[in-house]
């Protein structure tokens, strides 16, 4: 299968929008490259230089990259978007265009992409590695294929963090944007109960299932295409979990605090620190109580519990 990676060059400021417009135009998978983020880490234990090319770390701009389908023309509504994006935030960006077969995409995955360890007990395996788990240790296998959600983006980190420190076992929990799968696997794997998963991309639903399969999780995860809003209604969970946007977490934030129990929590994420003010806004005004936010540079993430 042939596909185009679509690179926008840009400012950390925007980040948020140019992620949401090429999810909003149907990308089968969106990455984002934060040097300043890296940076961080490069002196820590586990590093890995090899993990990103030899002149990343060296650059101050963000690169959002999407992959779509060769045949499919968004050249002209791509840049109209951008456009409007450059005056809405008084940035530039560039945009670039190259060529790739999915055998392409996955030999990047498996040269840049290692395992890893995120909080107490969770240990983020890529397919073709091994490992052997010591202790307590749960090890989540994960292809990522063309879908978002590596773990290794501080959004998604953010995400399997709160798993690891909330999820003691029989949850019941809806994953809103489920991507990868990686998210649903991690608090399956940690004891969950039930996870209703979905996601508006047919590809990351296709490749969450592979993931489920992966992980022999079927009976436990229910992974669907759709609107997460209108599959929410009617149920009763303990936890909800939102690693997409803050646009997006805003609009279910009223959606969660009606179907989640009394105590319940809501992981949220994804979410720049320019619009945490109106997410902090959003979920006191339905009740929640913000029990622990994570940032990494301009990234915050939110673990609020249902009062």
């Amino acid at each position: 299968m042939e596909w185009k990676e679509y690179s926008v060059l840009t400012d950390g400021i925007c980040v948020e929008a140019i992620a949401g417009v090429l999810h909003s135009m149907g990308s089968g998978g969106v990455v984002i490259e934060d040097p300043q983020a890296a940076r961080k880490y490069v002196n820590k234990d586990g590093w890995k230089p090899e993990s990103v090319s030899p002149d990343f770390l060296n650059h101050e701009f963000v690169v959002v990259k999407a992959y779509f389908l060769a045949d499919k023309q968004i050249m002209e509504e791509l840049n109209k978007s951008i456009k409007l994006v450059e005056n809405t935030f008084g940035v530039k960006c560039k945009v670039f265009v190259e060529e790739m077969r999915s055998e392409d995409w996955e030999d990047t995955w498996k040269k840049y992409y290692h395992t890893f360890k995120i909080g107490e007990r969770l240990i983020i395996k890529p397919s073709w590695e091994e490992y052997v788990p010591i202790e307590h240790e749960v090890v989540v296998n994960i292809d990522p294929g063309m879908a978002f959600g590596t773990g290794i983006h501080a959004s998604t980190r953010f995400c399997l963090r709160f798993i690891d420190q909330y999820v003691k076992g029989g949850e019941r929990i809806v994953d809103a944007g489920c991507g990868s799968g990686i998210l649903s696997i991690a608090a399956a794997k940690l004891g969950a109960a039930s996870i209703f998963a979905m996601d508006v991309d047919d590809l990351a639903v296709r490749i969450a299932h592979e993931n489920v399969t992966l992980n022999k999780l079927n009976d436990v995860i229910q992974v669907e295409e759709g609107d997460i809003v209108e599959a929410m209604q009617g149920r009763e969970v303990d936890i909800v979990l939102a690693n997409i946007t803050a646009d997006v977490v805003v609009m279910l934030i009223p959606e969660a605090a009606k179907v989640l129990c009394t105590g319940g929590y809501l992981f949220g994420s994804g979410i720049v620190d320019s619009r945490w003010p109106g997410v902090k806004k959003q979920l006191e005004a339905h009740g929640f109580e913000i029990e622990q936010v994570l940032q990494d540079v301009d990234w915050i993430g939110v673990a609020a519990r249902k009062l």
